[in-house]
């Protein structure tokens, strides 16, 4: 049976296996209401990469990887090796290429153009070793990360090199020298979007799935959670959960598929890979639940989507950046899709796109003395940092520490932005196509309302 879509019924992060999402993590908190912060009212907020500065001003630079033309940069990450089956470490360095072409194209950053010099293999169990060899050999002023295994983390930091990566990993955490494309996570923290995404399908049913591996587990544990604070207001109730299956479901998922079954589950949120789901949708069709919606954190794939059509009918996917189906966004957003394939372009070429410009931003930042020391304190120093939009603000002067452990160093901001699958494509959903965030109001104990919302500049 495949799956048939529910209306909507308003007119809205072992092996890490990239489960920083299932909205859960940055955008939560650990209880109903601890922040008087407010949630934004206003349709733009800032945080924009941009400078009225005179960006050609080339003066001497005595620093690793820099000469009077140049900026060179190394990235890490997982070409080969990945259990995924997943382009991680082409599609990534392609992202960070593609931005360093647009920036180049407009003159550079210092008088000098940004180079991505060395492109290293971690081969996903190399990472500390590739760390260190980037920190011993090459002559490069910063380093780009993008892995499943970030066991080079503490050298990276360590050595004070620049580091901006693919952030899903706790590693990131208490590491000032580390910027991710989203703050330190909060693992297992109460959030409402799941809830709301429940409640906006018509579901009154809900399982929640993950594997048992630390961060996958504690995923589940915030998922219970937020339904235990807000599932009320949701008119949906978390009926079955289970974060003890083992990663690729080597045993399927027949039995889970029958327990939820005969709950009655309407609605399934995960904290599982793509490969994961769709073991999930197959099993789930086979047992006559083909029109349960799933929501998933790791499916933003466009042709993996495109194959599974049917099985994916109808499901929710939220990205950890504005959906490419949005037009919603500022001049950097904008670049992208002119710098970038749309045959090839994925999930980690924004990545990618999105550390390169935190990089370039940190650079603006130092002023034309900069150095690696200069980079870091500067980012440090940043209270809004969004891309232009293309992410939710990061207040870096307090969210390198980790949430779980002290909820004041969370986010402002809970807010995702989410898209739907149609006939094999993502289609928006229930945001505005030119504010693609739907934020919510901290301080409030209830599922309030998703407000839509932009956090880029205008131009």
């Amino acid at each position: 049976m495949s799956k048939l879509r529910r209306p909507s019924r308003i007119v809205v992060a072992g092996l890490v296996v990239g489960l920083a999402a299932a909205a859960c993590g940055n955008s939560g908190d650990d209880s109903k209401t601890t922040s008087t912060a407010p949630g934004p009212t206003a349709s733009t907020v800032p945080g924009a990469t941009t400078t009225s500065v005179d960006l050609s001003t080339n003066v001497p630079v005595d620093e690793t990887g820099v000469s009077d033309t140049e900026i060179k940069f190394t990235s890490i990450s997982t070409i080969s090796g990945n259990p995924l089956g997943t382009d991680i470490g082409n599609a990534y360095n392609a992202g960070i290429e593609a931005y360093f072409e647009y920036r180049n194209t407009q003159g550079g950053i210092w008088g000098r153009e940004l180079v991505l010099a060395n492109t290293r293999d971690d081969q996903l169990g190399n990472n500390q070793s590739e760390a260190q060899a980037m920190i011993a050999q090459d002559d490069s002023f910063g380093a780009f990360v993008a892995t499943l295994l970030f066991s080079g983390a503490a050298d990276l930091d360590s050595a004070g090199v620049p580091t901006f990566g693919w952030g899903i990993h706790a590693e990131f955490a208490g590491k000032p020298a580390l910027f991710g494309h989203l703050g330190s996570l909060c693992f297992g923290c109460v959030g409402k979007a799941v809830p709301f995404l429940a409640k906006s399908v018509g579901a009154t049913k809900v399982a929640a799935l993950g594997y048992n591996v630390e961060n996958s587990a504690k995923c589940v544990d915030g998922l219970e959670r937020s339904f235990d604070a807000f599932g009320e207001g949701a008119g949906a109730e978390l009926v079955y959960s289970d974060n003890t299956l083992a990663f690729g479901l080597p045993a399927g998922l027949a039995p889970q598929v029958s327990e939820m079954k005969d709950k009655g589950v309407d609605f399934i949120s995960s904290c599982m890979d793509l490969n994961g789901m769709k073991t999930l949708a197959e099993e789930l069709d086979k047992q006559g639940m083909g029109d349960v919606i799933m929501n998933h954190p790791n499916t933003y794939n466009h042709n993996f989507v495109r194959e599974n059509a049917e099985l994916f009918e109808g499901d929710i996917v939220v990205p950890q950046f504005i959906p490419f189906e949005y037009s919603g966004g500022g001049p950097t957003r904008n670049a992208f899709f002119e710098f970038t394939d749309e045959a090839t372009r994925n999930e980690l070429t924004m990545i990618g796109w999105i550390n390169a410009d935190t990089a370039f931003s940190g650079l603006v930042n130092a002023g034309p003395e900069f150095s690696r020391e200069k980079v870091i304190a500067a980012l440090n120093a940043t209270t809004d940092y969004s891309g232009d939009g293309m992410i939710v603000p990061i207040d870096w002067t307090k969210q390198h520490d980790d949430p779980t452990s002290d909820p004041s160093k969370r986010s402002a901001y809970e807010c995702f932005s989410p898209v739907r699958v149609a006939n094999g494509e993502f289609e928006i959903f229930l945001a505005a196509d030119d504010r693609p965030w739907l934020c919510f109001d901290r301080a409030s104990e209830t599922l309030d309302d998703a407000v839509p919302t932009s956090f880029a500049s205008e131009g």
